[in-house]
């Protein structure tokens, strides 16, 4: 695709002083000719992308659409999860619109919103690093993620507020009160308080990672980026998980590979085939490179994948913000084994590992 045809027309038909084109003229600018054969030769499914396009332009449009606002870009934020690409395997004008159309709304996030944002950042970034010819002005993104929130402590009783609960009791003690006291025996069998449970840590030991083997897979019937594998984890019977992996693994290298699962998400249909979990992938920077991170041959079936320094039980069920949170710091080495904040996920047999990618996010 040419890309320039698209930002000279942009430059023509918007003032571009450095920040992004109001939404009105983008949606002019989709209506345009040469911008209409920067589209994707193959359309299935684009009127979902458009539509997202379309309700996400509303938005910005009027103050009072806030909480819509950030629905709509929840929603985009998720559609991103697995993808390169807004739509099909490549750059589109579907990409540089929605670029341009984002830019302003990205330049004032913070660190902490761009992170909860972080796959629209993760796309955003790609872009305009590979793609902008600098139409629009850089947005710096920090992809160092912000520390936790500290602790609120509760705050202790002093000594003062003590002796005044106490002077109330002395002065409302009366010979009265025995007869309204209730017996000893009913005294002693009032329950103790019971303490709060501290909230579990945002760390790899939420996740229910496993080993398993990809005993059969093929191409999605409705989606052409996508296989749906069936992964033996020791249980039951195998599960079943759709993987954007058509562009970075041939079809016969997926046959009896043995890969990492996270098992405890939601789940979910994609593109109306159920999937129950996700095969754990280092990529490089720009997402152009993608490898399964791999179990040691002699790791067991359906044991679960650990980091010595963040013990702990999973959870049931993995909520997205902890997903988004502890997926940042997932990460390959230098010497290309699998880390938590730098800690090795292990097997009984040893650490697990990206066939070449070093320093590579893992998701």
């Amino acid at each position: 695709m040419d890309i320039n045809i698209f930002w000279n027309l942009l430059s023509k038909n918007v003032e571009v002083t450095g920040s992004a084109p109001s939404t009105d003229k983008l949606s002019k600018l989709i209506e345009n000719e040469h911008v209409k054969k920067l589209l994707p030769t193959d359309t299935k499914g684009i009127e979902t992308i458009l539509k997202m396009l379309d309700e996400i332009s509303d938005t910005f449009t009027q103050e009072s659409q806030a909480n819509r606002k950030d629905a709509q870009l929840h929603k985009f934020n998720k559609d991103l999860l697995i993808k390169t690409f807004v739509f099909g395997e490549q750059l589109t004008s579907l990409d540089l619109i929605f670029y341009a159309l984002l830019h302003s709304w990205m330049s004032k996030l913070n660190d902490k919103e761009r992170y909860v944002f972080c796959n629209i950042t993760r796309w955003f970034n790609f872009i305009q690093n590979n793609y902008s010819k600098q139409v629009l002005a850089l947005v710096p993104i920090n992809q160092t993620p912000p520390p936790p929130e500290p602790k609120k402590e509760t705050p202790k009783p002093s000594a003062t507020d003590a002796g005044k609960d106490a002077g109330k009791k002395d002065t409302t003690t009366t010979t009265t009160d025995k007869q309204t006291q209730p017996p000893k025996e009913k005294q002693q069998r009032k329950p103790a308080a019971t303490q709060k449970e501290e909230p579990k840590k945002e760390d790899v030991s939420r996740f229910e990672i496993r080993v398993g083997k990809i005993v059969d897979c093929k191409k999605h019937e409705n989606a052409d980026s996508l296989y749906v594998e069936n992964i033996d984890l020791g249980e039951e019977k195998p599960r079943q998980i759709v993987s954007g992996l058509v562009k970075f693994v041939p079809l016969d290298q997926m046959i009896n590979r043995r890969v990492l699962v996270l098992c405890n998400l939601k789940a979910s249909n994609l593109k109306s085939v159920r999937s129950e979990g996700m095969v754990l992938c280092a990529s490089n920077d720009d997402h152009t490179k993608v490898e399964f991170i791999e179990p040691p041959q002699d790791a067991k079936i359906g044991e679960r994948v650990v980091c010595n320094k963040y013990p702990g039980d999973f959870d049931k069920v993995l909520k997205k913000e902890t997903l988004d949170a502890v997926s940042l710091l997932n990460k390959t080495n230098d010497n290309k084994i699998a880390t938590y904040n730098g800690d090795e996920w292990m097997t009984s047999a040893g650490p697990c590992f990206a066939a070449t990618i070093t320093n590579g996010l893992i998701k």
